[in-house]
């Protein structure tokens, strides 16, 4: 019976699709591409949402269901549809616009993320920086962001990403690498910041660094070596002394 009803709804929403372009080819009317673009994309969201949502009724049920995903995935095509409306009808700002597309998709891939949080860890290094081009999008739309800064914005919201990979390190999830890119770009940001507000600085900060760097990478070494030393026994004798 579900089936039917979904067969139904997806059939009607075909059909509706066809006739509206069809009467447009024939100048019945007249109607933009967008708008029927729009309608394209929210009438398959509507029967991607009408799957899923009995997947979901029928995984309730015990029943199997492996196509939940379905619902998501329309409510995004439906998403996509109401801002190529809003798009066209200059009804928010071009900025606006543009950050609620990246921020559907960032949303999305968090979402694949959430599905399998110990294998789909990598949608992350997508999802991250989406949003963070999303926000500087919108931020300089507004005129809260000038110049340099964004550059610092951004190296900072990959920063971010790739701190927040290695916060999900586990057995299962070999993310130490992940701190190495978040420290370059943390630093990229930094360095950015202090070319723009202090332009003395810059050759103090760049030694700083050189400095710090190769401290932390004698006491690495250091550490081991002493480490690995006082782990070992102290050595036997192979052979035994004879009695002269």
């Amino acid at each position: 019976m579900e089936n039917n009803r979904t067969r139904l709804l997806i059939g009607g929403a075909l059909l509706a699709i066809g006739l509206i372009s069809l009467l447009k080819n024939l100048d019945f009317f007249n109607l933009n591409e967008e708008y029927v673009l729009s309608l394209i994309f929210a009438g398959v969201g509507a029967m991607l949402m009408q799957h899923g949502w009995t997947s979901k009724r029928q995984a309730a049920q015990g029943q199997a269901a492996p196509r939940q995903w379905t619902f998501y995935l329309g409510g995004a095509l439906m998403l996509v549809g109401a801002i190529i409306f809003i798009a066209e009808n200059r009804f928010l700002p071009d900025q606006t616009v543009a950050t609620m597309m990246l921020w559907l998709f960032a949303g999305l891939l968090f979402k694949v993320y959430q599905h399998d949080r110990k294998k789909n860890w990598w949608v992350l290094l997508f999802a991250g920086p989406m949003f963070t081009i999303g926000l500087v999008v919108l931020l300089e739309g507004f005129r809260l962001l000038r110049g340099d800064i964004i550059g610092v914005l951004i190296m900072f919201g990959f920063a971010a990403t790739f701190g927040y990979l290695y916060t999900l390190r586990s057995p299962e999830r070999k993310l130490d690498w992940a701190k190495f890119p978040a420290t370059v770009f943390f630093l990229i940001g930094v360095f950015i910041f202090l070319a723009r507000e202090f332009h003395g600085t810059i050759p103090f900060f760049i030694s700083g660094v050189f400095i710090l760097t190769g401290l932390y990478m004698i006491y690495r070494t250091v550490r081991a070596d002493f480490g690995s030393s006082k782990s070992e026994p102290p050595s036997l004798p192979t052979e035994l002394p004879q009695a002269g």
